[in-house]
């Protein structure tokens, strides 16, 4: 019944036509069994990363996307649902329907790495990033390993986020450059690419996540703790799915080598409000750019992609 829900999104009533349980059952087992699973699964498949399993994640970026000392590819989405009780505009966001916040950071195999779910629409990607966890132990320095060099290259740069230009750009969070500076700089245009190349496993992610549980198409009639629950479980889920797909262990940190048995267009971009820049944000930015302009760090087709987008 619960996969039935997760997959399809169907309603209770025809939950309850098919299984023959009333509707208030039906959203009783549903709450039990979301919450059971985001417990029991978060520490198997969403576990906090080491530093060991960052240099990982940076590697795989460097690998497939082109990126160094990336860490991971970060972003945040609306949940549509109905409109909880009593709750006045604290869910409604500017594109006129109620949501919660999914804010997630994704390696460069589309996993996620850390999950934020439930934040009130009005803060913004920037505002929930610095309100979470993470960005509390990115302040403390517990957070990121110590700064590497670039491959082929002697440059020190430390390790970085990646995200649109709604969050704000500080030493260990990088954004693009604006339209105007990349219109007036090749180079800036370069970085521009680069970035969002390696940025989209982020957008990604959300298409797959929506393609399996299409529970996320409609507006989830639920309680906002139960979507919680829901999206939770929905992303720890996902991770294993990736998992098996990718036919290795990943960097979901679960150890599949003992006995044990393993554990068996809703999405929506928000606004674009980034707050205001870090200085020592700026300098590593502009190294990353020249990093990606040299000959040790440049690809050869990236040239080419480039002009097809200034032509399109």
């Amino acid at each position: 019944m619960k996969t039935r829900y997760m997959a399809l999104g169907e309603s209770f009533r025809s939950l309850a036509f098919s299984f023959r349980i009333s509707q208030s059952y039906i959203s009783r087992i549903i709450r039990l069994v979301l919450k059971s699973l985001s417990e029991r699964l978060t520490p198997i498949l969403l576990p906090p990363p080491t530093k060991e399993n960052l240099k990982q994640i940076a590697m795989d970026f460097w690998i497939k996307w082109n990126f160094p000392n990336c860490v991971g590819a970060i972003d945040g989405k609306h949940i549509r649902i109905f409109a909880p009780g009593k709750s006045g505009s604290l869910f409604f966001n500017y594109k006129d329907f109620f949501s919660i916040v999914l804010l997630a950071i994704v390696d460069a195999n589309c996993k996620f790495i850390f999950v934020d779910v439930g934040a009130y629409v009005k803060e913004g990607d920037s505002g929930i990033f610095n309100k979470c966890r993470i960005s509390e132990l990115i302040k403390t320095g517990e957070y990121f390993p110590s700064p590497e060099i670039l491959p082929n290259s002697n440059k020190k740069l430390p390790y970085v986020h990646i995200g649109d230009e709604a969050f704000r750009l500080e030493p260990h969070m990088m954004r693009p450059y604006t339209r105007t500076e990349a219109r007036d700089d090749y180079e800036k245009t370069v970085f521009n690419y680069r970035l969002s190349r390696a940025r989209r496993t982020s957008e990604n992610s959300f298409g797959l996540l929506s393609q399996v549980f299409r529970v996320f198409y409609t507006p989830i009639s639920l309680k906002t703790e139960t979507v919680d629950y829901l999206v939770l479980s929905s992303c720890c889920l996902h991770n294993l799915l990736r998992d098996r797909y990718l036919g290795n262990k990943g960097n979901c940190f679960y150890n599949f080598d003992t006995n044990e048995p393993p554990p068996s267009r809703n999405m929506i971009s928000l606004s674009r409000s980034g707050g205001y820049a870090n200085f020592e944000g700026f300098n590593v930015r502009d190294e990353f750019k020249q990093f990606f302009n040299s000959p040790q760090g440049a690809v050869e087709w990236q040239n080419h992609q480039v002009r097809q987008i200034d032509i399109n």
